[in-house]
């Protein structure tokens, strides 16, 4: 069997690949790459790849991708687009800071404000320092990029035919298996982890759903309302459910420390693999 796994950075694709790989025998799982690289006669395969304008990994190049391809099973792997933001924009730094120190610092002491006082920050202003260029930009920049890159996915997500199967991350958090279990024709396996032997595993945060609202504030609800609408819509989540809560609670081990850690561990991966060298020489 060959399976597809398709979606948005950050929106657990990684997590439900070795999940639905662990349910199949002599199963193997191929992770990222431009589509077709990891090509092969294999008894079962899973493919994960995910959306991204920026890296050319475009729907016309997917779509491409799935009409030369013979998949038995697609899956589009949905998120909540705000959850989506949070982890996207605590993300930024996992390849390091490199030449932009400056950026990564500031950003960082603003997250460390948001979290001693979550309503005293906007998330949008937080957005405005994960840029890969000129720095700061504005929260109509941000609110341009966030309404392209979602009025896509809507309708890429609307023109699926009845062949593809919509999952959401919040299904998978629950452990809600059974539709997807019945279209794949066998059972994935809830317990199965990324393996740390890929390196994506330490990458992982929160492993949770609606934290948004302890992020958004209610001027963050009417800046991002147009923009996360037509997807919301699309997955079928409520479209009127934008309450925030009232008592905002922001962990450092989830927020400003995860940030730390991903720029520790880029650091630390050369002397890693370089270390992991020498002791295979031996």
């Amino acid at each position: 069997m060959k399976i597809l796994i398709l979606g948005r950075g950050k929106s657990g694709t990684t997590a439900l690949l070795f999940k639905v790989a662990a349910g199949l025998p002599n199963c193997q799982a191929f992770s990222g790459g431009h589509p077709g690289k990891y090509a092969g006669k294999f008894e079962n395969a899973v493919y994960k790849h995910t959306y991204s304008e920026r890296k050319g990994k475009t729907f016309e190049v997917y779509e491409q991708h799935v009409s030369d391809e013979q998949y038995d099973r697609k899956i589009w792997m949905a998120r909540d687009p705000r959850d989506v933001a949070v982890s996207r924009m605590l993300f930024r730094w996992h390849k390091g800071p490199k030449g932009n120190w400056k950026q990564y610092r500031t950003h960082l002491e603003l997250v460390q404000r948001k979290e001693l006082g979550p309503k005293s920050v906007p998330f949008h202003v937080l957005c405005r320092y994960i840029g890969h260029g000129n720095w700061p930009i504005t929260t109509e920049e941000v609110v341009k990029d966030e309404r392209l890159r979602y009025q896509r996915m809507s309708e890429f997500v609307n023109s699926l035919g009845d062949d593809w199967f919509l999952f959401k991350y919040e299904d998978m958090i629950q452990g809600n298996f059974k539709a997807l279990n019945d279209y794949l024709g066998f059972a994935v396996r809830n317990e199965a982890e990324v393996p740390k032997s890929t390196g994506k595993a330490k990458v992982a945060r929160k492993k949770a759903y609606g934290d948004w609202r302890n992020w958004f504030t209610e001027e963050d609800t009417e800046v991002f309302k147009s923009a996360y609408l037509p997807y919301l819509e699309a997955i079928g989540y409520d479209c009127n459910d934008w309450a925030v809560s009232a008592e905002p609670a922001i962990e450092p081990e989830f927020s400003s420390m995860y940030m730390k850690r991903l720029v520790r561990e880029n650091r630390l991966n050369p002397f890693r693999r370089l270390k992991e060298k020498l002791f295979g020489a031996i």
